[in-house]
């Protein structure tokens, strides 16, 4: 006589319990409309201001070509001067700056890469990696807004007017103009004549109203709205 299978014992299913899941904070903008603020959909952060430089050819926006070309010969001046004191550290720093300004622009080379390579004759990859380098000892950011950019080279351009050994260089945020004492003077009145066309132009962080040319705000399509329905 065949003995009975004893059934298998039922196995317990294992709930998992989850914790409810946290809420994100909605973005600024949605929170802002949410308020009430009816262009706030439309509202976007931009650093420093693009510049309308109407000229055919501008080597860099805002700069006259003749200064950008001065600040061109000194920093490639320099450049070498580093390459021959065997100085990576200050070479370093000098790349950094001048990627920054995307000096290359300044004398007509299509790209960083050609630059260091045809005028350094420096590898892209070394030159890059002496970029990193430097802009973490000078506290440089990755980029400057067209605006920034040309203050600091109409600065420099305007110091190396009045003496050939005077710089300007911006170092964790603060444009900083060393200049012999002899030569201050001149070398500020210079500086001054050049920036004081952008003395008006907004710099650092800001909020822009980007809504496009026609598209009326909420409160306008609201209101038309509301119109109509009292009309019927």
């Amino acid at each position: 006589m065949a003995t009975k299978r004893k059934p298998a014992p039922e196995v317990e299913q294992l709930r998992v319990r989850r914790g409810r899941p946290e809420s994100k904070p909605l973005p600024p903008h949605i929170e802002a409309f949410a308020r009430g603020d009816d262009d706030a959909l439309w509202m976007r952060e931009r650093r420093g201001a693009r510049l309308n430089d109407p000229r055919p050819v501008a080597l860099i926006p805002g700069v006259k070509n003749s200064d950008a070309r001065v600040v061109f010969d000194a920093r490639l001046r320099r450049m070498h001067e580093a390459q021959h004191q065997n100085d990576e550290t200050l070479l370093a720093e000098e790349l950094a700056e001048a990627h920054v300004l995307g000096l290359w622009r300044a004398n007509n080379i299509v790209s960083f890469d050609v630059m260091v390579e045809v005028a350094l004759g420096l590898e892209a990859r070394a030159a890059r990696a002496l970029v990193t380098e430097g802009r973490a000892a000078l506290g440089l950011p990755d980029r400057i807004s067209e605006a920034e950019l040309a203050v600091w080279m109409r600065a420099e351009a305007g110091v190396l007017e009045a003496a050939e050994a005077g710089r300007v260089r911006l170092f964790a945020g603060n444009l900083v103009v060393s200049v012999p004492l002899e030569w201050a003077a001149g070398a500020l009145a210079a500086a001054g004549r050049r920036e004081a066309p952008l003395a008006e132009v907004a710099m650092g962080p800001h909020s822009v109203m980007d809504r496009p040319r026609g598209v009326p705000s909420m409160k306008e399509v609201i209101e038309r709205e509301r119109r109509i329905k009292d009309e019927d």
